[in-house]
């Protein structure tokens, strides 16, 4: 039951953050994986090691991905709509 929240959070976490890719929120895109690391540095430091630091950065830089990927394929649509504007104005 654990694993599937977990995963079921996962997908969640990459939704929230392709979808604010898909709008364009450049800052709201950014709270997520600064919220990310700022969690996994905490956790590293109160556990005194070092171990999730390496494993935060991987999900920070997933994270930083698919919101990329997000806003790629919106800047691909606004793009082809305004070309299908100007193939009428012609």
């Amino acid at each position: 039951m654990r694993a599937l929240l977990v995963l079921l959070l996962t997908f969640v976490i990459l939704a929230v953050q392709f979808h604010l890719g898909l709008r364009k929120k450049k800052l709201l895109g950014a709270v997520l994986p600064a919220a990310m690391a700022a969690l996994f540095i905490f956790i590293s430091l109160a556990g005194k090691t070092t171990e999730y630091i390496a494993t935060g950065s991987l999900c920070v830089i997933a994270i930083v991905i698919v919101w990329a990927v997000g806003f790629a394929k919106s800047a691909r649509h606004e793009k082809a709509a305004l070309d299908k504007m100007r193939a009428k104005d012609l």
